[in-house]
Parts: C-alpha cells; structure tokens; sequence
C-alpha cells in the first residue's frame, strides 16, 4: 500500500465561493441489472454477511493498476499508513488491503495538505479546478467539502455522473441515499459518498443528561424516538423544564445556572432548522429547483427556533466560547446538546450517565432529520478520469466494506464512552445515520443571525432578499439545463 503523498499547496482561489448548488437524481432501479453479481450463494440473505459487494463480478481484477484519490480538507480517514492498534485506523488500514488483494491494485490516498479554515477549503477546490482544467489524470476521485466553489464546479460540468459509473448501486445501504434529495436536481449525480468516508461523523445529534431527566422524574426519550412521537412539542417542553436557577440569584447566566438546550451556534441553529423538514428549495415534476415562497410556515419555524433562546431562560446558543459551551454540558449543567456523532468521544470523563438520540420530528406525521454538517465529506469523480470501470468498482466495494466493519466499529467507539453503552442509544445510531440531511445556503435568511440577535425577522428578510434570490435560481436553472 503507497503512503500518503502531500501534494504542496501553490495556488489562491479564483472562483467566488457560491450557494450549494448540485444537479442529479437517483440511479434507476435497473442499473445493478447491468451488472454481473459476484457469486451470492443465497440471494436472499443480508448482503453484509457476503465476503464482498454483490454488484461487483466476483473474478473482476484490475491487475497492476493504481487508484488515486486527492483529499481535501475532509475526509482524512480514507488513510492508514500502518496498523498502530487504534481501533478506527486498523480498520481502515484492514479495508484497503483487502481492496488492493481483491483487485490486485495499488490504493494511493494523497493528502492536499491543506487546513480545515475556510481558505484551507477554497485552496483545495482550487487545485481540483486547475487539475481537471490543464487535464491532469493522476486521480480517479476527489473528496471534500460540499461549499466553498464546489457547486459551481458541479454547475460548470467539471465531474463525471455516477450514474455512468459501473457496479455502483446508489440504493444500497452503503451509499449516502439523502444526497439524491438535497443535492441533486435534474437526472444527474454529480456528488455522493459512501461509508468508507465515514460521513456519520458529521452528523449532528442530541446528547441528554440522564441525572438531570432522574431528578425531575422524567422518562428518557427514547421510546418516543422508536414509536415516532419524538417531536418538536415535546423537546420545548423538556427544554423548559431541564432549565434552572442553581445558584438561585434570579438571573440565568452561562457560568453559573443550568440551561434546558446547550450548543455551539453556528451548528445548534441549522441542526434545529433542519429538524423542522424546512428547505429554502424544493423540486418541480423535473426534478428541477424551484424557490420555497411557503413565507408564514417558514416565518413561524423560524419563529419556534428563536424563542428557545429569546427569553434568555432555557436554552443558551454559544458564539464566542466554542469550549465553554462544552463545558456546560461536561460540568453536568445542560439536559440537551448539539454535537456531531465524533464529539461524543470526547464526554468519556463526564461524571453522570448520558444518552444519545436524534433530533425531534416537527410534528408526528413528519421525518426525523439530522443536519449533514459542511464538513462532510463527499466524493466528486473528474471528468479527466478515463477509467471508469476501476472507479466504480473500487468506490462500491470500498462503501460495502466499510459498511461491514468500518461503520460497526466507528459506532462501537461511540458508544463505550464512559456511561453510554445502553442498548436504547445503540438503538439511536442507525436513526441518526439514515435520517442525515444537508440544508441549502443562500436562498432564506440565516438562522444562525436570527438566534444571535434573538429576534425573527424572517417574513421581512425573506421578502427584501427575494428578487436575489430569484437571480440566483434563474442562472442556477440555466447552468443546471445547459449541454455538457
């Protein structure tokens, strides 16, 4: 297996960082058809229990060949140098030996180099550009962040649609399916990941306080999670009751009180908003984007999201002090917290038992939804890549490998944290995983502002802002239709 190359950073980003714009749909029903199965003794069996991917032919070899893939500022656990007994990296390093044996190929994971910050982020989609536009071939696959210039390469045909790929089944289980609806518009897939990205890191989640749900007498929600009662109506009125003076002074301040609903608020806000199943854009009979003008369901959403924070008494929306506000929750002084799944590592020395569960639902007959962070990371096939057989075999069975070990594993270490290995928050992982969803930028006001200055200005924004967004759309739509 090749160690990771640093390929040096040289060059500024030229594109201006736009909307999240993306342009695909899921692959038909008939694709895997195509395709050979890989000798499945028993096809009615759970595909996981098979060796490898029933999509893959069982005697395909690429023999002497190398696969290339360049990562960005995400996604750095496509790589192991060497098993070093950490559980996550053996894993990998496990998996892609096994890809390397199973089509007798070289892997060759390279590592742009660059930081997670925003310019991190705009240098890389900067060297992808410049690599596909002076029509480099070195790598069959990209993988990085869904912002930052990326849509606007997806609208400039700068990557080949997964569903020419060969051997890819887009509605396996392995595949992150919800990108099909909130990135993709129109008949193409221009960007998908799957488990071996371990995507499930970046996924947003609520971590509870079972001291504080004991003391007050209250079931943990578990089971409403499971019977999908699990809603936004029951999480305020928890929210108010997890609150509490301690220090009995009459004001609830940061320091010194316990608060019903903790987080960090540039990921807390849009995690809420997500919950709701609002999206500024919704698709036509084509599958085209077209503007959510809903303005009174979206002003009160909004609304419900700011008065958890307007009265300054339940729950408390950090700005400035990313690791006090993990602080509260760690000293035992918050019910609820916003954290990514791979935060919850990071509590294996709180003192008190805690739970995981998804966000509520808006309303019963509703979905539970959990917030894709900008971080995930994604995978973009360039149109320089000129084998695609390779990288379509060698991406599905990557996904199906990493589905069988890597994600099992990566749960586990969630949870046995101290005090979280219960059979309900087990329970609770699948539900985050599958209900993953990312939220457009750029077509409503920010609710991350709104939180901040505790006031609602939706409906005013919203109609002020709109002849933009209206521009936006149109010359979206245009690029979206326009021939390759």
């Amino acid at each position: 297996m090749k160690k990771t190359a640093v390929f040096l950073a040289a060059l500024l980003l030229a594109a201006t960082p736009v909307s999240l714009l993306s342009s695909c749909n899921k692959q038909s029903d008939d694709k895997q058809q195509e395709n050979p199965q890989s000798g499945t003794e028993n096809p009615d069996a759970d595909p996981l229990e098979q060796a490898y991917s029933p999509n893959v032919p069982s005697d395909l070899k690429f023999d002497g060949q190398t696969f290339s893939m360049l990562i960005g500022s995400t996604g750095q656990v496509m790589y192991a140098e060497e098993e070093n007994s950490d559980l996550i990296n053996d894993t990998v390093y496990r998996r892609n030996a096994l890809i390397e044996e199973r089509f007798g190929i070289d892997l060759n994971i390279v590592k742009t180099g660059v930081d997670a910050t925003g310019s991190g982020q705009a240098e890389a989609t900067q060297q992808f550009r410049t690599l596909i536009e002076t029509g480099d071939k070195t790598y069959h696959a990209f993988m990085h962040v869904q912002h930052t210039g990326m849509p606007q390469m997806i609208l400039e045909k700068y990557f080949v649609d997964w569903n020419t790929l060969p051997y890819v089944n887009l509605d396996e289980e392995w595949w992150y399916q919800n990108i099909t609806k909130d990135l993709c518009f129109g008949d193409k897939i221009y960007v998908m990941t799957g488990d071996y990205a371990r995507y499930v890191d970046s996924i947003d989640c609520l971590v509870f306080n079972k001291d504080i749900f004991d003391d007050l007498g209250l079931e943990y929600p578990y089971q409403d999670v499971l019977d999908g009662t699990w809603t936004w109506d029951k999480f305020e009125e928890l929210v108010a009751l997890g609150a509490e003076d301690l220090n009995g002074d009459g004001q609830m301040t940061f320091a010194d009180d316990q608060w019903g609903l903790i987080g960090w608020v540039y990921e807390l806000a849009p995690a809420l908003l997500i919950s709701t199943g609002y999206s500024p854009l919704e698709k036509d009979a084509d599958n085209m984007p077209v503007l959510n003008q809903n303005v009174d369901e979206a002003h009160e959403i909004y609304g419900r999201i700011v008065d958890l924070f307007a009265d300054g008494q339940k729950s408390w929306a950090e700005s400035n002090d990313h690791t006090g506000q993990i602080n509260v929750f760690t000293e035992g002084r918050a019910m609820f917290k916003d954290t990514f799944l791979d935060g919850i590592t990071g509590f294996s020395e709180v003192e008190f038992d805690f739970g995981i569960i998804p966000y509520p639902k808006w309303d019963e007959n509703s979905e539970y939804m959990n917030r894709s962070s900008n971080m995930t990371a994604l995978t973009y096939i360039p149109v320089t890549n000129t084998e695609l057989e390779l990288t379509g075999a060698v991406l599905e069975e990557l996904a199906f490998q990493s589905a069988k070990e890597l994600t099992p594993t990566y749960f586990d270490t969630v949870l046995t944290v101290k005090s979280t290995r219960d059979v309900e928050s087990e329970a609770m992982l699948p539900i985050i995983k599958n209900s993953a969803r990312f939220l457009y930028d750029g077509y409503a006001p920010s609710i991350i502002g709104m939180v901040n200055n505790r006031s609602n200005t939706f409906a005013s924004s919203y109609n002020s802002s709109l002849p933009s967004y209206q521009d936006d759309l149109e010359e979206m739509r245009e690029l979206l239709l326009s021939e390759e």
